[in-house]
This record gives C-alpha cells, sequence and structure tokens, in this order.
C-alpha cells in the first residue's frame, strides 16, 4: 500500500482502486492545542437584553486558567457529586480528571464515593483518564450522589487527614451553600487548600 507525502491529507492508496481518506481534524493544524479561561471572561446571567437595559449579573467563567497557585506535584485533588441526578455529571467528571492531568500534570485525583457523608463513611475511587474515559457515555453519575450527609467537622477532618488541597464539589444549591460551609472550616482551620463549586440544577436555580 503506498501512502501519500502529504501528512494533512491522510489519503492512502492501494490496489484495485483502494482509497482511504481519513476526515481532518483541528489538531492536524495546530500543535500542542491547550485552551485556557482569561481572567477577565465573564458569562451574564440574561441572555437576551434591551439596549436601555443595565449590563446586569456577571458571574466569572469557568474553566482552566494559565496560571495557578498549585504546583502539579504538590496537588491532591478530589471530586464529589451530592444531590439529585442531574444530565451530565460524568461529562464533568471526566473533563475535570482529563485537564488536571493533560493541562497540568496532576496525577493524584480522589473520587469521594456517595455524596457529602462519603468523605467520612465511604471508600474513595482513584481517578485517571484511562478509567474515566467514556464515563460520559454512561447515566448517572460514577462517583454516587446522596442528600444530606453534612458534617462539617468530619467533612474536613476527612480532608485534613488524606492530605487533600484541592475540592471539587459538584451539586445544586444546597450543595454548594454545603461547599462555601465547608470552605469557611477550611479556611478557619488555616488548611493551604481550595474549595471549587460546580453548579449542577435541572431547576435553573443557581445564580
Amino acid at each position: 500500500m503506498e501512502e501519500q507525502s502529504d501528512p494533512l491529507m491522510k489519503i492512502e492508496t492501494g490496489d484495485y482502486g483502494y482509497v482511504l481518506e481519513d476526515v481532518p481534524h483541528l489538531t492536524d493544524y495546530l500543535s500542542n492545542l491547550i485552551y485556557f479561561v482569561d481572567c477577565d471572561d465573564t458569562v451574564p446571567e440574561r441572555v437576551v437584553v434591551h439596549k436601555n437595559d443595565p449590563r446586569g449579573v456577571h458571574f466569572r467563567r469557568a474553566g482552566p486558567r494559565q496560571n495557578v497557585y498549585f504546583l502539579p506535584d504538590e496537588v491532591h485533588a478530589c471530586i464529589v457529586t451530592c444531590g439529585g441526578l442531574c444530565p451530565g455529571l460524568n461529562t464533568v467528571i471526566r473533563e475535570i480528571v482529563c485537564a488536571l492531568y493533560h493541562m497540568y500534570g496532576v496525577t493524584r485525583v480522589l473520587g469521594i464515593d456517595g455524596g457529602y457523608r462519603g468523605f467520612y463513611s465511604k471508600n474513595t475511587i482513584t481517578l485517571a483518564p484511562k478509567f474515566v474515559n467514556d464515563i460520559h457515555k454512561r447515566g448517572g453519575t460514577i462517583l454516587g450522589s446522596s442528600r444530606g450527609g453534612h458534617d462539617k467537622s468530619k467533612i474536613v477532618d476527612s480532608i485534613q487527614d488524606r492530605g487533600i488541597n484541592q475540592v471539587y464539589i459538584i451539586g445544586g444549591d444546597g450543595t454548594q451553600k454545603g461547599a462555601a460551609v465547608i470552605f469557611e472550616e477550611i479556611k478557619k482551620r488555616g488548611i493551604k487548600a481550595v474549595v471549587a463549586g460546580i453548579p449542577k440544577t435541572i431547576d435553573n436555580d443557581i445564580a
């Protein structure tokens, strides 16, 4: 089989009129394609406005930042899903894990099994790109979820004992209020850790 010289065309020919032509991909033209969110990017609360309307509330855009506080080899991250189920949970888990590994070189990521109470009553799951590769094709959440179980002292004890310094909490309005309480307890104890709340709702009630 003979292969043409232009690598971008991805065309191979063979005997008896055989032709294989692959569909070009953006990465064929852009090497080391990594996308970071600018610190000034915002998302408006209201998408449709009139010319005389005030600018209204804007939220800081989520996504990976180029400049980070922690060195990658110092990071020990964990991810937890709380509350009721919502479409796309596994996709969020997958994107966090892959961004940490591929964009920042972070290799220690834990999944907390069973919502908030999983911090002190359940096993953890080691998360890596290979493990989460196809989870976005499944429903629910591979980490399990539960309502309640918010004992801030026990949760922060677990975070401290495990040496976790990045906590990603995926949940609705109640979960995000709990994340704020956890953050305040971490701050009170002087622990060098951050809490990132990721909104998850089918009620459109997280502002």
